[in-house]
């Protein structure tokens, strides 16, 4: 028999059944594998090459040793294929995230898609999606910053619109996030698809205007799967993080940015009319971004996480989508999540001394969520500790983000901007940042506040939020009651 670093994990437990026990002992990571059902999905489509990542284990150290528990099991005559030479002559791993490497700087340098496109094809046309996330991250890791990668991701739309290499992730139940996700995607590319068809004939003034509402429409009708991101972006994005996978969650983020920004984009040309072509451009770009966002996701995304994710890490997952909401769909309920033991919380007997008076932590929570304002807390360390339940929700915000390094929780382009307040909080420089934006016709203020402790010790940073386009509407004066 031949073992490679390409030997599928499940087929090979499938005939060998004593390596279970062997794996289950060698990494805490492979306990996934004690489900049936795991080792028929997962193992079906992780290698041992994977297998490794997973477990932290070299990978040349697992071949060795699976081959010595088979034989000394079996006595079959095993064959290892040296790790680092794929039978077929093609890149190895190493040798890949060099090219990859090469790639990326040349792209930097100012070299065209058009250039790299052929290289890039032979490189990476045998190699799994999942494994292509992960030489990204080990890019990051190297120092690469996640803005150069983002540049490779039109080809890796093309690179899965036209190989084999497509996800082989298995069917999964309704109810389980990536499920979840998939059937938006199904959804945002239907309606993606639609728009490119209400613009195809519209291509002068007069059939534009005939097709408008149309457009507007369904323009505000994909904009549902903003709401499919934010989920992303709290719910997945933490948990990678946590695996150390750094670099696709910032990736990504960027492009939803993108993305947020041709809806903004479209929707003030649709109000304006200034230019029909330049509309109809924006119309077309919005809805092919969408349309690779979902091709990154069914191929890269997903398999990735469903290789990595733990039963633990789904079902937190699953803990916060309510909160955040679906686009278009209601999850169904064939797949049951894990329990999670809960996290510690604060006794809600005894009053807690304020600097005026004594209140009992059930009711200063209560005050809290009262508040028209949402409210964010940042401790000293950078970690958000806290984020109130307010039904004056600004932006949306989950479970997933407590714990979480703050410069994680916002968008790469904003960064930069969040580590200068807090910089400056910190050396005592300033005390308070604020901003202000309007959102489709929603005012919203937003104030950096730095907590100091009596003695000036920095606590951390509150940032509170507020859509204020009520106040600033205000006149005159109202001085009696009126409820009407």
């Amino acid at each position: 028999m031949e073992l490679s670093k390409k030997t599928k994990i499940g087929g090979l437990i499938k005939e060998y059944p004593f390596l279970l026990d062997y794996l289950l002992d060698k990494s805490p990571s492979f306990s996934k594998l004690k489900n049936p059902l795991m080792r028929k999905t997962i193992g079906s489509i992780a290698t041992l090459e994977q297998a490794a990542g997973m477990g932290k284990i070299d990978l040349d150290e697992l071949l060795l040793e699976i081959a010595a528990q088979i034989y000394r099991h079996t006595s079959d005559t095993i064959t290892i294929i040296n790790p680092n030479e794929d039978k077929d002559g093609s890149y190895s791993r190493t040798s890949r995230v060099e090219t990859l490497k090469k790639i990326v700087l040349r792209l930097h340098k100012g070299a065209s898609v058009d250039e790299v496109r052929k290289e890039f094809f032979e490189l990476l046309h045998n190699v799994s999606p999942a494994e292509i996330g992960q030489m990204e991250q080990q890019l990051v890791a190297e120092g690469i910053p996640e803005t150069e990668i983002k540049k490779l991701c039109d080809l890796h739309v093309e690179l899965f619109e036209n190989s084999l290499a497509q996800s082989t992730l298995p069917e999964l139940p309704a109810g389980h996030p990536l499920h979840s996700y998939q059937e938006e995607n199904k959804f945002a590319d239907e309606k993606a698809k639609a728009l490119l068809e209400a613009i195809k004939d519209a291509d002068n003034p007069l059939e534009y205007f005939a097709a408008k509402r149309g457009i507007i429409s369904g323009i505000e009708d994909l904009s549902e799967i903003i709401r499919h991101y934010e989920r992303k972006e709290n719910q997945l994005f933490p948990i990678m993080e946590s695996h150390g996978l750094t670099a696709p969650p910032q990736v990504m983020w960027e492009l939803h940015d993108d993305i947020r920004a041709m809806f903004k984009k479209v929707r003030t040309e649709l109000a304006n009319d200034d230019d029909v072509g330049t509309t109809l451009t924006t119309v077309h770009n919005l809805a092919i971004a969408v349309c690779d966002m979902i091709h990154k996701e069914e191929n890269i995304l997903f398999p990735m996480v469903f290789e990595t994710f733990t039963d633990e890490d789904w079902a937190n997952v699953h803990t916060g989508e309510e909160e955040i909401g679906f686009a278009w769909i209601t999850p169904g309920e064939d797949w049951t999540p894990a329990p999670v033991a809960p996290a510690s919380s604060t006794a809600q007997s005894g009053e807690i001394s304020l600097d005026r008076g004594e209140l009992e932590p059930h009711v200063i929570n209560a005050i809290l969520k009262s508040l028209p304002v949402d409210l964010s807390f940042v401790n000293a360390d950078d970690k958000v500790a806290y984020f109130s339940q307010t039904e004056e929700r600004v932006f949306p915000r989950s479970a997933g983000i407590i714990g979480r390094d703050v410069s994680k929780c916002h968008p790469p382009k904003s960064v930069h901007m969040v580590e200068k307040i807090l910089e400056a909080f910190k050396a005592g420089e300033r005390d308070i940042a604020e901003f202000w934006l309007e959102l489709n016709g929603v005012f919203i203020h937003i104030r950096y506040y730095a907590v100091r402790d009596t003695d000036g010790t920095y606590l951390g940073c509150l940032e509170a939020s507020q859509d204020v386009t009520h106040i600033r509407a205000l006149t005159g004066e109202q001085r009696l009651l009126n409820w009407e």
